[in-house]
């Protein structure tokens, strides 16, 4: 068990519609959901038991188990499949050709299965046979009237579990004035989901009053809380959304069910075609959306849908990239990357960061949303393929503004200063930062480019503690040795990055001459996709020293000696007035003469002293040092400390202050100072002086 590891556990969609007639199944996919044999049940479980302990591995010449798991059909049934299997085999066979270079998507996908052979082999079992009226062994109308609940319980979020098999969707209800959306004062143009919700819907003419996605899935228990809130939040609510949209705006659904419908009865007159399931996909393009968003979403990829014409991309994030290191025994997908800076691009939700703790879908705060958005452009963006077949994947125009974004894309230069090259050059194309940070989402959503922190021959790197130096690197040695013939072999250059007897030095230091300078930039950019290297960054505290917190102490006490002896001697002046109506002179403790006439006065300025109840209370708990764990949030007394370090220990300019205080806030442990001159603007001359005068009132750590 792995949630680092994708595992939609999807085996089928179902969509349902309520009208006045009562609940009607409209569409299934896969069309032949299994069917649980009752004289089977304990067989099918004494068959996944032992194929649990099994040590052998299974190719995709072999029964999936997996698949197996989810599938109990009849012996027929799975000799059929095996027959089926046997004949796409040859076909693959006899089809064969010269296997072309790997890219960032099949090496992940090393570790893990491809699920689309099996799950499109599922599909083929059930051509010719008539269609069952159990899903999954539950009768087809007990389980259809179950899917549409009562209009209380629609609009928001459906889950049901029957025998292990879940349930899950967002069934939309139309209201009672016939709109199928309330009309909002306020649109929210951060939200995705959120379409057009500020215009008022037609009332609808339909008899349709309720329509459901329904989402099938079995996880492993374990992670079945997990899995079922991952793919609603991802797909599922965003989904049901978007044909909540269409209805409303162009009677999407309520079209494309009466097409069906008739479509059905086409089928059964004319009798051409042997499979319905394909004639539909061929005729309607809500059941093509269906399938495909099925055939994608359940092998873990992402599902490019045309709604009403309209395409819109649906996923699960794939997790490949991580801030802190997976326990040894929680596996991930090789070739993951390692990196603290993925926290900025974590929270837009445009990638799900794989932390073996985070076991639920966090809810993400709007403004560090924006805020982590708007750091992107101190970033790079990294291509994970090459540019030309990028554009063709994404079926871009060649002569596009996107296809001449993603060749001008270089890891060496951030989002922000590509966009300043851009303004400089009237001859290039003309794009402002927003369309750029609009395009570098879309590129990483795609899984098309990743964003880092920029290349820089100053900087440090290391191999990754998560290289996938024993799953992948016999076949990447020979990769990297097509890709770059005239450059050490990959071991060795992984060897003079991280040499077990020097520390990390410089990237510039292993490159021969500045004519070298473009290729090794080059075979570092590879080696950071595909996992095997990663930036190593500084971070840094504020420590305050125990003789800076004596200091502050002492002089907070003796502001609270000053404040009582004021405070006491005006109330003896109010007194002194109110007697004999004259001024009474300001005693002073260095002109007293008789110190005994005054002893009463400074028992009484030392019990005020004990008894103040004025500022911060001053403890003194231990003899060490203190870091400042977060300094933009300091408390009193940890202001007056970092005024101290600033005025007296470190005397700093007037000009060194101002950069002080203004880079302050990122003295937390979790900005590297890499970025921090990237998104500070600050002189690099005058950021080494700082740090120089500073120096004994740091701690700074190097990591990823």
């Amino acid at each position: 068990m792995s949630f680092n590891l994708p595992n939609p556990s999807l085996l089928g969609l179902i969509l349902v519609i309520s009208t006045h007639n009562g609940p009607q199944l409209v569409f299934k996919y896969p069309n032949n959901l299994a069917v649980k044999p009752q004289d089977e049940e304990l067989e099918n479980d004494e068959y996944r038991a032992d194929d649990s302990d099994s040590d052998t591995e299974s190719s995709e010449d072999e029964w999936d188990t997996r698949h197996y798991n989810f599938y109990s059909g009849t012996k027929k049934d799975i000799l059929s499949f095996l027959d089926d299997q046997d004949k796409h085999r040859n076909i693959k066979s006899d089809k064969a050709s010269p296997k072309p270079p790997r890219t960032f998507q099949e090496n992940i996908g090393l570790g893990i299965k491809n699920l689309g052979d099996s799950q499109s082999n599922n599909s083929k079992v059930s051509i010719g046979r008539p269609e069952s009226t159990t899903i999954f062994g539950i009768e087809q109308d007990y389980l259809i009237e179950m899917l549409c609940p009562p209009k209380e319980m629609c609009n928001s979020r459906f889950e049901i579990n029957i025998d292990d098999y879940i349930f899950s969707g967002l069934p939309v209800h139309c209201y009672d004035n016939g709109t199928w959306r309330k009309k909002t004062k306020i649109a929210s143009n951060t939200d995705s989901t959120n379409l057009d919700d500020s215009v008022d819907s037609p009332r609808t003419t339909t008899s349709m009053t309720s329509f459901h996605l329904v989402f099938i899935a079995k996880p492993p228990v374990i992670e079945s809380n997990y899995r079922i809130d991952e793919m609603y939040h991802y797909v599922v609510s965003r989904l049901s959304l978007v044909l909540r949209h269409e209805q409303s705006k162009h009677d999407y659904v309520w079209s494309q069910v009466r097409l069906i419908s008739k479509l059905k009865e086409d089928f059964k007159n004319q009798n051409i075609f042997h499979d319905l399931t394909s004639f539909l996909n061929d005729k309607s393009s809500l059941c093509k959306l269906i399938s495909d968003c099925y055939n994608a979403i359940s092998s873990s990829q992402i599902a490019n849908l045309s709604i009403n014409s309209k395409l819109r991309s649906f996923q699960i994030p794939v997790k490949t990239e991580f801030y802190s290191i997976p326990d040894s025994t929680v596996p991930y997908l090789p070739g993951s990357h390692l990196s603290s800076t993925v926290n900025m691009i974590g929270k837009t939700g445009l990638i799900n960061v794989g932390e073996t703790a985070r076991y639920d879908i966090d809810e993400l705060n709007d403004e560090d949303a924006d805020s982590s958005a708007d750091d992107i452009i101190y970033l790079s963006l990294l291509l994970l393929d090459d540019p030309e077949r990028i554009i063709t994947d994404i079926k871009a125009e060649s002569d596009s503004t996107l296809a001449s974004f993603i060749r001008m894309i270089k890891p060496t230069e951030t989002l922000l200063r590509l966009s300043h090259k851009l303004k400089a050059d009237s001859s290039l194309m003309s794009l402002d930062i927003s369309q750029i940070k609009s395009f570098a989402f879309h590129l990483i959503y795609w899984r098309r480019a990743r964003a880092i922190p920029p290349l820089n021959t100053r900087s440090s790197y290391i191999v990754s503690p998560m290289a996938p130096i024993t799953t992948n690197m016999y076949e990447d040695i020979a990769e990297f040795k097509k890709a770059f013939s005239t450059m050490p072999s990959l071991p060795q250059f992984l060897k003079l990055l991280s040499s077990p007897t020097k520390k990390p030095r410089q990237f510039a230091t292993i490159i021969p001459s500045k004519d070298h300078r473009e290729i090794y930039l080059d075979a570092l950019a590879w080696l950071i996709r595909f996992g095997y290297v990663t930036k190593l960054n500084t971070f840094i505290w504020l420590k305050v020293s125990k003789k800076v917190k004596i200091k502050v102490e002492e002089d907070m006490e003796n502001e609270a000696l000053n404040m009582n002896f004021k405070t006491s001697e005006r109330k003896k002046a109010v007194q002194g007035t109110d007697n004999t109506s004259k001024v009474v002179e300001k005693p002073s403790l260095s002109n007293v003469s008789n110190p005994s006439s005054y002893e009463k006065d400074i028992d009484d300025i030392v019990m005020g002293i004990k008894n103040i109840n004025q500022g911060p209370e001053i403890v003194l708990e231990d003899d060490e040092d203190t870091i400042i764990l977060d300094p933009a949030r300091a408390n009193a007394l940890e202001r007056r400390w970092i005024n101290k370090v600033v005025t007296e220990e470190c005397k700093l300019s007037p000009e060194l202050t101002v950069i002080f205080f203004s880079l302050l806030k990122y003295m937390n442990g979790k900005n590297s100072l890499e970025l921090i001159l990237l998104k500070e603007n600050i002189p690099r001359n005058d950021f080494r002086r700082l740090l120089i005068q500073i120096e004994d009132h740091l701690i700074s750590v190097r990591h990823w």
